[in-house]
């Protein structure tokens, strides 16, 4: 008996270890999980969020933008996960939810790979802004991180370890 008990915990901490990172981000602030059950299930199946992060944050927030505005049950244009830290460092990680989703791309664009091969237009890279964008399975995704002790890599880190 004590064996089939060692192994169901084991399975059951095992399944909870594999949680993806938006499924953490609801276990662990109950805000986000709040606000992301108000929105339709296509949209939070498309959310995506990276599993490494350039600080530890205090707190994290979920908010979108929807047609008519505020409607969660309306056409939401994108959702935005917001980490920060108190102590001036955010990281904004935005998945562009809306096919129609268009960008200024007039002129020369900076780009990067990312670590499969996926193309990243760099959109911002200042001494206290960074930030990217990107096409994954035919969804937008951006990062932009504020903080002046934060270097491109940095972001690009976070970018890697997108949980999609």
């Amino acid at each position: 008996m004590k064996k089939i008990l060692s192994l169901l915990l084991l399975i059951i901490l095992a399944a909870c270890s594999d949680q993806g990172a938006v499924e953490k981000l609801k276990m662990n602030y109950p805000n986000v999980k709040k606000e992301m059950e108000r929105l339709p299930k296509d949209v939070q199946q498309k959310m995506a969020t990276p599993e490494k992060l350039p600080f530890q944050p205090k707190d994290v927030q979920l908010t979108y933008a929807a047609e008519p505005a505020g409607d969660p049950k309306g056409d939401i244009l994108h959702t935005e996960f917001i980490y920060g830290n108190e102590k001036g460092s955010v990281l904004h990680v935005t998945t562009f939810q809306n096919k129609n989703a268009t960008f200024n791309d007039e002129g020369e664009k900076k780009t990067t790979k990312l670590q499969d091969g996926t193309e990243v237009v760099i959109e911002a890279e200042s001494s206290d802004v960074k930030a990217i964008r990107w096409s994954k399975d035919d969804v937008y995704y951006g990062m932009m991180l504020m903080g002046s002790e934060f270097k491109m890599e940095d972001l690009l880190k976070s970018a890697n370890s997108m949980d999609y």
